[in-house]
């Protein structure tokens, strides 16, 4: 494998590095919120128990073994599952590449260059391997092809030949694709958060083994049984063409992706009928095919409220309309477990008739009110053509808030200067700077 445009930060456009810039002020802020998550804080507690090592978990005083770390931080970015989505590869990229790549950096006393150089290999073998292999029955993509992710942009930050990052990608096919990921969400399931996890950590450790000369199958990408088998794909398809990280989204919202224009649209509509007792139904018109199935059912309360309400566009809707905002703390306050906003949620139908699409696209919400009015508010997929610097910061603060931060602010530009700064930091500089801007919030 050559040295290809679209893994090496200098070969970036400006925008591409800024939205990479991006990404990381994003997950690191996500990652302190999910210092609020129980769920979350069970994991820490469970990996704790599997022994300690020389890597620090952000926002943590816990310090593992660096597959563990790399488990541990992506649980905390996709606590809420308020983390990044490619819109077309259907996959989180944050939570699988940044752990690793911080990880990698911890033990292999790297700079701020080579993990920038990882970021970008990271995001754009996970989202380019999404969008070649395509949706796979009961599969989430992002836990599906993050080991390998996972083990290119590890590799990448040690510095690995290039021959080696493809055995390392190599060795992560038995974690690749398992077909039952996507039961965590049929079943409710807060398993969903770890997933990522778990394949960044085989991945993670596949690269450990491919840098000391360990093999993988040489037809992992295109052969009998390999990830697009009967292809003509090689490993250099991966890296031609536009970065792939160009189309990854910051999410505007704690939920599902899927949900996301449906929200948007009931929003522009939420300021025209403010009063829930005045709505008499909401009915929204989401895009045909099983993608949007899950989100689109009647709200039905199975015992895991979190996922359960992330994946309602009804329960999130009628949040809205109750309570006035649908943001994390709806989801981390007693919001979450409000009768009244289940209530409610039995008067939003949701409705499969749009074309099929794809790629997640746009909704349209009617709001028909008590007085026999009716308003209609369609709305593309909101955050798709890029976040501003004040849209994030405003939700690195939402985020710190929930973790109950001392100082928002502060913490903000904090972040923000690491990562303006980060392709500069010799290895010394930049272990002190992420101590320094991801301080312990638990007790």
């Amino acid at each position: 494998m050559t040295r290809l445009h679209n893994r090496r930060w200098a070969a970036l456009e400006d925008r591409d590095r800024e939205q990479l810039r991006s990404l990381l002020v994003d997950a690191l802020a996500l990652a302190a919120a999910g210092t609020a998550s129980e769920d979350a804080r069970a994991v820490l507690a469970g990996l704790r128990t599997v022994g300690g090592g020389d890597v620090r978990v952000p926002w943590t005083d816990l310090h593992l073994a660096a597959p563990a770390a790399v488990a541990a931080m992506s649980t905390l970015i996709h606590a809420w599952d308020f983390d990044d989505t490619h819109d077309e590869a259907v996959v989180h990229t944050a939570s699988v590449v940044v752990p690793t790549v911080l990880a990698a950096a911890s033990i292999g006393k790297a700079d701020g260059k080579s993990v920038v150089d990882g970021l970008a290999t990271g995001v754009q073998v996970l989202s380019r391997l999404a969008r070649l292999t395509g949706p796979r029955t009961g599969v989430i993509r992002t836990a599906g092809l993050g080991s390998l992710a996972a083990a290119a942009a590890a590799a990448t930050v040690w510095g690995v030949p290039d021959e080696r990052i493809e055995h390392a990608m190599a060795l992560s096919l038995g974690a690749a694709l398992a077909p039952g990921t996507r039961q965590a969400v049929v079943d409710g399931s807060v398993a969903k958060r770890l997933q990522p996890g778990l394949a960044a950590q085989f991945g993670f450790t596949a690269a450990a083994l491919a840098a000391q000369g360990v093999e993988g199958p040489s037809g992992w990408l295109s052969g009998e049984f390999g990830l697009a088998p009967g292809s003509d794909l090689t490993i250099d398809d991966l890296f031609t063409g536009d970065f792939e990280g160009r189309w990854v989204a910051l999410k505007p919202y704690p939920a599902c992706r899927y949900t996301h224009a449906a929200l948007a649209a009931a929003e522009a509509l939420h300021v025209r009928h403010p009063r829930w007792d005045a709505v008499a139904q909401v009915r929204v018109h989401v895009p045909e095919g099983p993608a949007y199935s899950l989100v689109s059912r009647p709200y039905e309360d199975r015992g895991a409220p979190l996922v359960d309400a992330q994946f309602s566009i009804p329960w999130q809707l009628a949040a809205l309309w109750v309570t006035g905002r649908y943001d994390l703390t709806t989801l981390s306050g007693d919001d979450l477990r409000d009768p009244a906003i289940a209530a409610a949620a039995a008067r939003v139908v949701v409705e499969q008739d749009l074309p099929e699409s794809a790629v997640m696209t746009g909704a349209r919400v009617e709001v028909r009110a008590t007085d026999g009015s009716h308003s209609v508010a369609e709305a593309p997929m909101p955050g798709a053509d890029g976040t501003s610097r004040q849209a994030l910061a405003r939700k690195v603060e939402s985020c710190l808030r929930v973790a109950a931060h001392p100082d928002h602010a502060g913490a903000v530009a904090d972040l923000e200067q690491l990562a303006a700064g980060l392709p500069e930091l010799d290895a010394p500089s930049l272990a002190a700077a992420l101590d320094r801007c991801t301080v312990s919030l638990l007790p």
